[in-house]
């Protein structure tokens, strides 16, 4: 027998009326049901896809599906039995409907037949069979009002039949929507809840009493009209389908973050884009009328709408609109981003008809188009900057921002009370300008050595005055004419350091020439001012330091234009005044030169006259501190300062009184401008170019703090920037290709006060002996005298401690083997340091291990010989080798080294030649430097000049069996005068 699938409405004993799907098969005078249809049978049974559709709907809320997915108890008896009214209520019987509801709806679409189905019996008949029909009923509210009162009743339809059900037994079976058996019928309506329907199965129309009439009408009238056909008499409805445009607001979402809603407004009320309502309802009460306005929804228009907000660039999550670009900020540049974005796009949504509004902020906020407008000219040291910024229909100064930019203040009130938010380029273009810039009214003047924060952020400046400006940072790009007088041949990149310098004096520029120790810095500044010399009045014959009318001959009522250039003031260590007093004299013999050093210094000259006859004047950093008063009141041509990391330190006696002096241009050199921090940076730029770093306070905010905290790169390269134009640095290695394979100087140093007076003491003793032993046993028998009274001077010339370990005399030869050595270890070079004397091999090291600087130490002491060498040249961190002339003048390879310091020179080149052959010899890769260190008016300095005289003189004193039979007693003399 053929067996058929049908949905049976049957009772269950706890839920009610419930589809279930049963197998039956034909009988004679009816159906007997064959099994009631579980999703296990599935596979055996040959049912269509509809069929089994069917089928699992059913199984959805069997009585395992509920206790599964509803109860947390064990036994599914107990479930049912102890079932909570509430949950069943709101949780298991909408659950059930909404199957219920699917299951109907496919009845209507398929020839699978509904019969009723008693609980008690498993046979069926033709009379349990229910109709479904292929369409939905139709329900009408009818509301009438008048002047007692106002009542409505339900008119329900099946195509064009009318179906009272006043009074009538009708079976419910789903509730939302509705839907209900009657005489063997279905009906399904497409939107009304059971509970609406009800009441009117046992009254014909339901009346609103008039004390809650207008509550009716703007709650629950309202609300039906909207939902559901309504027919009306004694107030209106309006249908309308124009009169629509969109809206967008800015407001909170739920998190409290900034959204756009969209919104449309239909007649004169808006509603939610994301309403579930396909119409919208308005009402309005004139005089005791009532009347409805009904829209219904442009669903097609709304989403062209949105659609045209997505173009636009946002995007759409939870009913919400927002950039794209703004899901990771904080609210606050959140809300920023997404005002500049209506700022942006302002006109293009007005042109669309989009009304914009703000909503629960406790700010206004501007949306007008924002336009900076900036000019700016030149002086002779400023660029004067007037920008004007317009906001809509205000126009603003632009200084009146600059609060708000150093602070990064995005919010600025206009004078309507609204809030303008400031472009974020604004202060990535201006924050860097602002902090250097002066207010001048409601212009803003910047120094000209910031140019390069102007040129790459500001339109409207000659770019031709730029290109002139970039010729400071690329020396090579216009090089400069040495001067034809020099007495020296400058070496490629020398000549371009002297041409960066000549263009920084061009533009009224100071600059730091920051080259590697031994590359000649020196020189290139002293080209600087061989070029910058000017010829001085012919009758500037005499020298103002003598004492022969020097008043009459430099007037001080005489100007400046008579007087001419002005002399330099060089400032330096006391060690260095030699060398330079030396280089000069070599180099540029044409510089007149004058030393304002020492105890013995004129301090009531006139520095008038020093300034117009002198091209230089050589001075200290300690005679600067203590002669301030005499030279506060002068202005020199250029400010030099040689090893300027000396006035690092900005709150010391020396930077405040350097600072002040007068100078038309300014000039450091340094191999080490950052020795500790980049304090010392700003300190000596601030001395060059005032305020070009800012103030104290901000540059350490701005860069000291990011930069060594947090090794920001982006304020390393801000930094970089800034200082780029006014810092020449080369390395030893980047200007290889110019240097000789061996470059050697000779490095003059001064004796200390108290040094000088043991000195002139013990060598007065040692002349008298010496003279008495030759003129009682001759000049032969008179060497082992002489000898030891020339080693006791050379270690007085040395340090006073090698004599007298309770010395706490201080030598200036020291001072400048420590200056030398500190510039090299910030440099990161090594460094081979020899001495023929061990016990200044052990001054030295103790000054090294108070700097916790690496080191090695070879003497004639020294067992483990290999590995100390190998630490040496293995270790980068390892950069000071001291080493005694005997213990490693021979046998040692220590090409990782690149300079030598020989500490004692001597009579024996031969000796000190092999000593520099320990870095200087194959497989070394690097350029070397040596320094002989030689204490000024000392034995040391008179040996030299004899070798000078004499090259001979060397030779045989070494190799002779009696060397003093090669100089004459006379040579002896002299040198212990």
């Amino acid at each position: 027998m053929a067996q058929e699938l049908i949905i049976g409405l049957t009772e269950h004993r706890t839920f009610g009326n419930i589809f279930q799907a049963f197998l039956i098969e034909k009988k004679v005078s009816f159906y007997s049901i064959v099994k009631l249809v579980r999703m296990h049978d599935l596979p055996e049974l040959n049912l269509n896809a509809f069929e089994e559709g069917l089928v699992k709907l059913t199984n959805q809320y069997s009585d395992e599906m509920l206790f599964k997915k509803f109860s947390k108890q064990k036994e599914s008896s107990k479930f049912f039995q102890q079932l909570d009214q509430r949950l069943f209520q709101d949780h298991i019987s909408p659950y059930i409907d909404k199957h219920m509801r699917q299951i109907a709806v496919l009845l209507m679409q398929q020839k699978t037949r509904l019969f009723f189905k008693q609980a008690k019996y498993s046979n069926l008949y033709d009379e349990d069979r229910i109709v479904v029909p292929e369409q939905f009923s139709r329900a009408t509210f009818c509301f009438e009002k008048n002047e007692e009162a106002t009542r409505y009743s339900l008119e329900i339809k099946h195509s064009q039949s009318k179906i009272n059900i006043l009074h009538k037994n009708l079976t419910i079976v789903t509730s939302q929507p509705c839907s209900f058996v009657w005489q063997n019928r279905l009906y399904l309506f497409r939107h009304i809840s059971a509970k609406k329907l009800v009441p009117f199965l046992t009254k014909e129309f339901i009346a609103i009493p008039k004390a809650v009439e207008e509550k009716y009408f703007e709650t629950f009238i309202l609300s039906t009209i909207r939902e559901y056909p309504v027919r009306a008499i004694g107030f209106s409805i309006e249908e309308h389908d124009s009169d629509k445009h969109p809206l967008l607001s800015l407001e909170p979402n739920l998190k409290l973050e900034p959204v756009f809603i969209p919104k449309f407004k239909y007649g004169d009320t808006e509603y939610l884009a994301n309403s579930k309502s396909s119409v919208f309802v308005h009402l309005t009460k004139a005089n005791n009328q009532y009347s409805f306005q009904k829209y219904n929804r442009d669903e097609n228009w709304e989403r062209q709408q949105i659609q045209l907000l997505k173009q636009l660039g946002l995007k759409e999550k939870d009913g919400c609109l927002f950039p794209k670009q703004v899901e990771l900020l904080d609210d606050t540049d959140r809300l920023f981003e997404m005002l500049a974005w209506l700022t942006k796009n302002k006109e293009k949504l007005a042109g669309h008809g989009f009304e914009l509004q703000q909503n629960q902020f406790e700010k206004r906020y501007s949306t007008d188009t924002q336009d900076l407008q900036v000019e700016i000219k030149t002086s002779e040291d400023w660029f004067d900057i007037y920008a004007k910024v317009r906001f809509g229909e205000y126009e603003i100064p632009f200084i009146k921002l600059k609060r708000n930019i150093l602070s990064g203040i995005r919010e600025f009130e206009l004078p309507n009370g609204e809030i303008a938010i400031l472009p974020k380029e604004w202060f990535t273009q201006y924050e860097d300008i602002l902090p250097f810039a002066k207010q001048d009214g409601q212009a803003l003047k910047l120094k000209k050595y910031h140019y390069q924060l102007l040129q790459k952020r500001l339109k409207g400046i000659d770019k031709s005055f730029f290109q002139r400006l970039d010729k400071i940072g690329k020396t090579a790009s216009e090089p400069i004419t040495v001067p034809a007088n020099i007495q020296a041949k400058l070496r490629a990149y020398q000549e371009e350091g002297f041409s960066w310098m000549y263009h920084l004096y061009e533009h009224q520029f100071g600059g730091c020439l920051a080259d590697d120790m031994g590359l000649g810095k020196t020189l290139q500044t002293l080209t600087l001012l061989l070029k910058l010399k000017r010829m001085k009045r012919q009758i500037m014959v005499a020298d103002p330091t003598e004492p022969d009318d020097q008043l009459n001959i430099f007037s001080e009522e005489k100007s400046e234009k008579e007087h001419g250039q002005a002399a330099s003031l060089i400032v330096m260590p006391t060690s260095l005044i030699h060398n330079w007093e030396n280089e000069i004299k070599k180099f540029t013999p044409s510089l007149k030169a004058y030393k304002h050093v020492g105890i013995q210094r004129k301090k009531s000259l006139n520095l008038k006259g020093i300034l117009s006859y002198y091209d230089i004047i050589l001075t200290t950093y300690g005679t600067v501190r203590n002669d301030y008063e005499l030279l506060k009141e002068q202005e020199f041509f250029y400010l030099i300062l040689d090893e300027s990391q000396n006035i690092k330190n900005s709150g010391s006696k020396t930077y405040q009184t350097i600072s002040k002096l007068k100078a038309k241009h300014r000039l450091v050199l340094t191999g080490t401008p950052i020795e500790n921090s980049l304090s010392d940076l700003w300190s000596q730029i601030n001395f060059l170019n005032k305020g070009l770093l800012g103030n104290q306070a901000y540059f350490k905010r701005e860069f000291i703090t990011p930069i060594e905290k947090k090794n920001d790169q982006e304020k390393q390269e801000k930094l970089q920037t800034l200082i780029r134009p006014f810092v020449l640095r080369r390395k030893k290695e980047q200007v290889a290709r110019d240097l000789p394979a061996l470059t050697e100087q000779i490095r003059y140093c001064g004796m200390s006060k108290e040094q000088k007076t043991s000195y002139e003491k013990e060598k007065s003793i040692i002349r008298n002996n010496i003279l008495q032993n030759i003129e009682k046993d001759g000049m032969d028998k008179s060497a082992i005298v002489i000898l030891q009274g020339l080693t006791k001077l050379r270690q007085l010339a040395n340090h006073p401690s090698m004599l007298n370990d309770d010395s706490e005399a201080e030598s200036g030869k020291f001072d400048e083997i420590y200056r030398s050595l500190k510039s090299l270890m910030a440099e990161n070079h090594k460094v081979l340091i020899f001495s023929s004397f061990v016990k200044h091999l052990e001054l030295i090291k103790e000054k090294i291990e108070s700097e916790n600087w690496k080191y090695s130490l070879l003497t004639g002491r020294t067992t483990n010989r290999s590995q100390v060498i190998k630490n040496f040249q293995e270790d980068p961190a390892n950069r000071i080798f001291l080493i005694s002339l005997k213990a490693g003048g021979v046998g040692l390879n220590l090409t990782s080294a690149d300079y030598v310091f020989i500490i004692d020179p001597w009579w024996n080149p031969a000796a000190e030649n092999q000593a520099i052959n320990r870095a200087h010899r194959i497989g070394q890769n690097k350029k070397v430097f040596v320094y002989r260190f030689i204490t000024e008016g000392s034995i040391e300095e008179k040996i030299q000049l004899l070798k000078e005289r004499k090259s001979s003189l060397a030779e045989k004193f070494v190799n002779s069996n009696n060397p003093f039979q090669a100089v004459t007693q006379k040579e002896i003399i002299n040198l212990f005068n």
